[in-house]
């Protein structure tokens, strides 16, 4: 294995365990607020517009982070299928796409039951796995029916930006609202 392979992968690792940090932020700051509301949350529960965006930031982290696990243990059981390579590509960027795309309708969902408004970091994330699922889909013409190869590191890249970006985003509402309550303690 190569040493960015080895570096991806412990990224990956790190990511899966800042965004669990997050959620772990959530219940610790907002859990002892808003209680069970925090995840059931129905429509005219959410009144202002701090807490549709502490609402909308809590569904995309939790939504992320099982997509996250979800997609980084079935990366590796559909590595490992006994198909041929050409197959084993088709598969993984088909079902890249169809996980991506399910997570997408999930926070879409989510928030149109509740009725929640979405966030600017909700949008930012949304807009980052449309550009994944993009490039999981040139990947998938490109590598799995033409067998070109040449464009890999691209891909890679774009999808790695697209994922940190969403990291980013995602950390948005939990760093503003410590910095808000540490500079509210230092005044007081």
């Amino acid at each position: 294995m190569s040493n960015l392979s080895e570096f991806l992968n412990q990224l990956t690792v790190s990511i899966s365990v800042y965004i669990g940090m997050l959620i772990l932020w959530f219940l610790v700051t907002q859990f002892p607020v808003y209680r069970w509301r925090l995840f059931f949350a129905r429509k005219g529960q959410i009144t202002s517009l701090q807490q549709h965006e502490m609402y909308s930031c809590f569904i995309t982290v939790v939504c992320f982070f099982l997509i996250w696990v979800v997609v980084d243990s079935l990366e590796f059981y559909l590595l490992t299928l006994d198909f041929g390579l050409n197959s084993k590509i088709k598969t993984f960027y088909l079902v890249l796409m169809a996980i991506n795309t399910i997570n997408v309708v999930i926070v879409f969902l989510i928030h149109k039951l509740s009725e929640c408004i979405f966030s600017g970091s909700t949008r930012a994330c949304l807009y980052m796995l449309l550009v994944s699922i993009s490039v999981s889909f040139m990947q998938l013409i490109a590598r799995g029916y033409y067998d070109y190869h040449e464009l890999k590191v691209l891909y890679k890249a774009v999808t790695w930006v697209s994922n940190l970006v969403s990291v980013f985003a995602m950390s948005l509402y939990p760093i503003r609202q410590t910095l808000a309550y540490f500079n509210k303690e230092k005044e007081a």
